[in-house]
């Protein structure tokens, strides 16, 4: 289970210690020379969608294109665009890249594909139910058959590493979606979440946070985090919307959905247990913990204005892993087939989803332009030397539907999600994942336009500030 969140000396919870955004602020404010994405005025967010070992596949090769790309402002002596990330997101298979390049860095580039693309997970998920020494669960109601997954990719992979490791390594902030099945809503496994439910991020496996990823219904039990909101006493983490506004009058819906939420897992009469299933049910683009963190800040927000004085390009790089629909329903007078009907079902529910899911994401970002704007030219006509309104944002996503030769996109397209594919479809997907990001004119427009903070030092703003309005 998950342990309570320590206490300071004081006595109040120490929400400022669990792994998240927070962690980074002061290296992203000061510009921290060692942080290549603390020294650019580029703020990059990537996210990686589900779709089981397609998608992991999919995702590791666009880490690959990322790292292929070179930032190099003038004056530096450059680094790549992987290097100047500043949040990671994963749900359902596209965790597992997020999560082990977080924990492994370059070292990742060597070892997952051994670790896990080519290992035929599916011989440990049928060991669940067919070798009797994994029969825990139907004796233990407290051990489920995703606790056993979450046992083999820590053998495999991770090997007892917590948030805590993550945290040492430093940025970028990887967050690992799940879906939260009693509230209906994603859950990253993100400083701020755990803190609503004063609880420890820091010493969670990693391994247990990508089971809960990739806990697809009926197949895994859920994982489950016990509340410890009795002990924090109604404080709530840094960032949290307050409780007033969840209230009908909020300014913002998506603010006030995000503050009921809050108020319900800080609410030990309503909330004593969170039961976690695999992040696509909730969002499968991965991209719904970003809209949080988006939401979560305002302009008040000191590190907000700092991160706007600091911002020219924002980038929002959307890794989409997904399967194409069944056209051939389209030519069947009967379908009657559990599985074809579940899959049809299930695929309409996530795609529809992720239309909207983009669409709020691309306005969110064109918000977030504007207030950068606006917040660097009431510093200064100039920034940096460079107009106080050269602020762009573009929200990217590449897709399988977007390989040009048809034969390989119709293939790879109709891979079934699961956890266990052919090697030779493991190389292609890595292969096109890699070729896809590295050639795509608008991640490479971004990279060419970096320019360079000054480390360890304040923005320069011009003269001529442009009042308030």
């Amino acid at each position: 289970m998950n342990r309570p969140l320590p206490m300071t000396p004081e006595g109040t919870p120490d929400f400022a210690s669990n792994y998240g955004v927070g962690n980074f602020e002061a290296q992203a404010i000061a510009g921290a020379p060692e942080w290549a994405a603390a020294q650019s005025d580029l703020l990059v967010f990537v996210a990686f969608s589900g779709g089981g070992k397609r998608s992991s596949s999919f995702g590791h090769g666009a880490l690959r294109g990322l790292r292929a790309i070179q930032v190099q402002p003038p004056g530096s002596a450059g680094w790549t665009l992987l290097q100047d990330v500043d949040y990671m997101a994963g749900v359902s298979g596209g965790s597992f890249p997020a999560a082990h390049y977080g924990l492994y860095r370059e070292r990742h580039f060597e070892t997952f594909a051994e670790e896990f693309l080519k290992r035929d997970i599916n011989a440990y998920i049928f060991g669940i139910y067919l070798l009797p020494w994994n029969w825990d669960w139907l004796a233990n109601p407290t051990v489920g058959t995703n606790d056993y997954m979450a046992q083999v990719y820590d053998r495999l992979m991770f090997r007892g590493a917590t948030f805590a490791d993550l945290r040492r390594r430093g940025p970028p902030v990887v967050s690992v979606n799940a879906t939260d099945i009693t509230n209906e809503v994603s859950f990253p496994f993100l400083g701020g979440t755990f803190g609503a439910l004063c609880s420890d991020l820091n010493s969670f496996p990693i391994a247990r946070a990508v089971a809960a990823s990739n806990g697809f219904p009926i197949l895994f039990s859920p994982i489950t985090l016990e509340s410890h909101a009795a002990q924090c006493r109604g404080q709530r983490p840094p960032g949290a919307p307050p409780a007033s506004a969840a209230e009908p009058a909020s300014s913002t819906a998506r603010r006030a959905e995000l503050a009921r939420l809050v108020n319900v897992y800080e609410n030990p009469a309503v909330t004593r247990y969170v039961h976690l299933m695999d992040g696509g049910i909730a969002d499968n683009l991965a991209l719904r913990g970003l809209l949080n963190v988006f939401i979560s800040l305002t302009p008040e927000d000191a590190f907000y204005r700092a991160a706007a004085m600091r911002t020219r390009r924002i980038l929002v790089l959307s890794v989409d892993g997904e399967a194409a629909p069944d056209r051939s329903l389209g030519r069947q007078r009967v379908v009657s087939g559990i599985g074809q009907i579940f899959s049809a079902v299930s695929g309409t529910q996530i795609d529809s989803y992720n239309f909207e899911t983009l669409a709020v994401t691309t306005d969110m970002v064109a918000n977030l332009v504007q207030q950068f704007r606006r917040i660097r030219c009431e510093a200064g006509r100039t920034v940096n030397g460079r107009p106080c309104d050269d602020v762009q944002g573009q929200v990217v996503h590449v897709s399988l539907g977007g390989i040009d030769d048809p034969t390989w996109r119709q293939r790879l397209e109709s891979i079934p999600t699961g956890l266990t594919i052919p090697d030779a479809d493991v190389d292609a997907l890595v292969q096109y994942g890699e070729q896809l990001v590295r050639d795509h004119p608008a991640i490479r427009a971004v990279a060419a336009a970096a320019g360079l903070n000054p480390p360890g030092q304040p923005v320069v703003a011009g003269p001529g500030a442009r009042p308030r309005r």
